[in-house]
């Protein structure tokens, strides 16, 4: 999971053009003002925005190539929130205000991430006008229909709940379709190609990017910080670390132990026949979750493919990794019978970011106000963190002391993780919980 030598082999890699050779990796002694680590969506759009906004001297260092993180393996599904707590514990923790402050900040992302891909010129794809949410058991059609006017009530967002029938007639239908949710907020994306057309425009407006510069040491030296990598050093007066789910132990003391990197698979089939379409009604362009706690997501995709993801697997092993593409290829046959025989074109997995608060942790270290940090987007990382990366730019360009003006439970550091060896087992049992709780429905 960790190895930055290897590509990605996914179907974004296979349908996007390789900028292997456009970003020379850190060579010798460099100097700069601000140091980025990670080039993912956060790294890339604070780069970006600090170079083009702000005229500051900027570089970013990616351990792989632009976007070889979370960022280029995901779903491509621009959806909210990007946290695990319910609506009411929001409220419960933060209060209402903060609660609406928090989603206005996610539509904000969402239509962020539009104005980039025109301001910039970036053609990633665009799909739908929405968001789907599906009630994968008849239990769930309550909940989905109370949520719904939950978004609609506290936080403006239109929504529409179709009774199973309805949603087989205008969407789809399925073995775990029972009615579903529509979402007037958010789109899919090609998300390899939202990366690569950042990391270009970054280095359009003056930014200095490095792929294949895995930071191996941290240093602070005469007052600057020094990242040290296999063939350079960079100096640098401010740091952001936008590392997100890929963050390593000992990078840095104040981030160790305070994430868990979740595995997130996806699979892909060839291109689906209209013949084959029709045998589930398909007939929509929005990315799709289910209501299982451990969701089932998938979209079609713009040449017919379909993409399948689920959560599983705490080892990363290669091994693991076939099981799981099995378990999925079995599963996707069953919650649409009608494709059980489509081969499967490409399996890939990637780590989604979990924190003890299961929220995103923004800001900068109080004991090295030099350092900026921005991750935690809980699987719903392609709106929130272009708009992450954004905030932070603003903020070191403005030289703030004050505190950001973000959603208060996006604000500072999670808690960390106490007995961090044991999470990986900890994760499993959640598994194990969460697989029975949704098999009962």
């Amino acid at each position: 999971m960790y190895d930055y030598r290897r590509s990605v082999p996914s179907y974004w890699e296979d349908t996007t053009e390789s900028d292997n050779d456009e970003y020379r990796p850190l060579a010798g002694d460099e100097i700069c003002d601000v140091a980025v680590i990670g080039g993912g969506f956060t790294g890339l759009s604070c780069a970006l925005h600090l170079a083009r906004d702000f005229e500051i001297d900027v570089r970013v260092l990616e351990a792989g190539s632009m976007g070889w993180g979370a960022s280029g393996r995901n779903g491509g599904f621009c959806c909210m929130p990007a946290t695990k707590l319910s609506v009411e514990q929001l409220i419960h923790r933060v209060g209402l205000e903060e609660t609406q402050k928090f989603y206005r900040m996610q539509l904000d992302g969402m239509h962020l991430v539009r104005s980039l891909g025109a301001d910039e010129n970036i053609d990633f794809d665009l799909q739908g006008d929405g968001n789907l949410e599906v009630a994968h058991h008849p239990s769930r059609f309550a909940g989905l229909t109370t949520h719904a006017e939950t978004l609609t009530r506290l936080f403006g967002i239109r929504t529409r709940v179709y009774s199973r029938e309805e949603f087989a007639e205008t969407h789809h239908d399925s073995t775990e379709q029972f009615g579903g949710m529509h979402m007037d907020a958010g789109f899919a994306l090609h998300p390899l190609r939202f990366a690569k057309g950042l990391a270009r425009a970054a280095a359009g407006r003056g930014a200095v990017l490095h792929s294949h510069s895995l930071v191996r040491r941290w240093e602070r030296e005469s007052g600057e910080h020094r990242l040290v990598t296999a063939r350079g050093t960079l100096r640098a007066r401010r740091v952001v670390v936008a590392t997100n789910g890929f963050t390593q132990e000992g990078l840095h003391s104040e981030f160790d132990r305070m994430l868990i990197p979740a595995i997130s698979n996806i699979v892909t089939t060839r291109p689906l026949t209209v013949e084959e379409l029709a045998r589930h009604r398909w007939q929509t362009q929005n990315p799709i979750c289910n209501t299982r706690t451990l969701l089932f997501y998938y979209r079609l995709l713009p040449d017919n493919s379909f993409l399948f993801g689920a959560r599983g697997d705490i080892t990363g092993s290669p091994q693991a990794g076939e099981r799981m593409r099995a378990w999925m290829t079995q599963r996707l046959g069953e919650v649409f019978p009608g494709w059980r025989d489509v081969p499967i074109s490409h399996f890939w997995r990637g780590l989604v970011c979990v924190t003890r608060k299961l929220a995103p942790s923004v800001g900068r270290l109080e004991d090295d106000p030099s350092v900026w940090y921005g991750f935690g987007y809980h699987a719903n990382g392609v709106n929130t963190a272009p708009w992450v990366g954004m905030k932070l730019a603003q903020e070191i360009a403005g030289h703030s002391g004050d505190s950001m003006e973000i959603p208060a439970i996006m604000k500072g550091l999670a808690p960390r993780f106490p007995f961090a060896w044991m999470r990986r087992y900890a994760l499993g049992c959640a598994y194990l919980y969460y697989r029975w709780q949704d098999a009962r429905g």
